[in-house]
C-alpha cells in the first residue's frame, strides 16, 4: 500500500508545473497590468488648521450603556392556570411555538440542561413538562 502512494507523489513532483527538482530558468522581467503595478501613493498634504479646529469642536454623542437582559424566573416553575401574558412577563418569551389547534398552542423554553414544554389553551397554561437533556 505504501508503494502505491509513492508513484502519485513522484509524478506530482516531476510534473511540468513543479520546479522543485528542475533548475530554474532565468527569470525575465514580467510585464504587469497597470492596475497591478506597485505604485507608492503620494503623501497627502497636511490638513489646514481650520479643518483641525472643526474636527476638534465636533461633539460626539455619549456612549450608550449596554442594556441588561431582564431577570426572568426559571421556566420549570411555571404554574398551571396562569394567563399567557403573565407567563411571558414573568418567564420571558418562549424559544419555540407550535400551534396544535386554533385554541391550543405548545410553547418551548430551552435552558442549558432542561427543555420545558408549556401547553396553553384559550390563553391559559394547561400543563408544564420539564425534560432533562443532560448536556
Amino acid at each position: 500500500m505504501k508503494l502505491i502512494a509513492i508513484f502519485p507523489a513522484a509524478f506530482l513532483l516531476l510534473s511540468p508545473g513543479c520546479r522543485w527538482f528542475r533548475p530554474s530558468a532565468p527569470v525575465s522581467e514580467e510585464v504587469r497590468h497597470p492596475s497591478n503595478e506597485m505604485n507608492v501613493p503620494e503623501p497627502e498634504a497636511a490638513p489646514a488648521r481650520r479643518e483641525v479646529r472643526k474636527l476638534a469642536s465636533v461633539k460626539r454623542a455619549p456612549a450608550r450603556q449596554p442594556r441588561h437582559a431582564p431577570g426572568y424566573e426559571d421556566p420549570r416553575h411555571i404554574p398551571a392556570g396562569i394567563e399567557y401574558s403573565e407567563m411571558v412577563r414573568r418567564f420571558g418569551p418562549p424559544s419555540m411555538k407550535i400551534t396544535d389547534s386554533p385554541s391550543r398552542t405548545t410553547f418551548s423554553y430551552s435552558t442549558l440542561q432542561t427543555q420545558v414544554q408549556v401547553e396553553v389553551q384559550s390563553g391559559k397554561v394547561v400543563s408544564v413538562a420539564a425534560i432533562n437533556t443532560g448536556f
